[in-house]
């Protein structure tokens, strides 16, 4: 239909202006309002287009893949910064810790652009992260493991419910 025609001609416009805006053919960059760019980002929100999965270019994807698995994977997750960052705090909230929300979205796009491996690598990460933190936390220290802030958080249940029923 023409209205479905449309809508698919605004995705890949947008598509091509955050590649050619952002992509700096290592990784995204960061343009924060009134600062200068950061041009060596140690944060996992400039990997997060990865949600995007097989709507990437192929190049694209795997290059941020493999950042993501270079750089982010620990033995428990994905920390949401660089453990090897003067920024990093193992409870710095979003400057450190593992997060269920971002974790099942990074996999779910990885699944999608034909990283299934690392996909499945992350959900068996994750589920052995639960377990050996003892329940649904927060979020995660991601170089112990051990469970932050509040138990019993439903998101983490329900991305672990996901990640077996998906993956394992």
């Amino acid at each position: 239909s023409g209205e479905e025609d449309a809508w698919d001609l605004r995705a890949d416009t947008h598509l091509k202006g955050l590649l050619s805006r952002f992509w700096d053919g290592r990784h995204f960059l960061v343009h924060p309002l009134g600062g200068r760019v950061i041009d060596q980002p140690t944060s996992l929100l400039n990997l997060m287009p990865l949600v995007l999965g097989e709507y990437l270019d192929k190049a694209v994807f795997n290059t941020m893949a493999d950042d993501l698995e270079r750089r982010f994977l620990t033995p428990f997750g994905p920390a949401t910064e660089d453990p090897t960052s003067p920024l990093y705090k193992p409870d710095g909230y979003w400057r450190g810790p593992i997060w269920a929300p971002s974790t099942y979205l990074l996999a779910d796009g990885l699944r999608r652009g034909g990283r299934e491996d690392l996909a499945r690598e992350i959900a068996r990460r994750f589920c052995d992260l639960v377990a050996h933190a003892g329940g649904h936390y927060e979020n995660y220290d991601a170089l112990t493991g051990e469970g932050l802030r509040s138990r019993g958080f439903a998101w983490t249940s329900a991305v672990n419910v996901l990640f077996m029923h998906e993956y394992l």
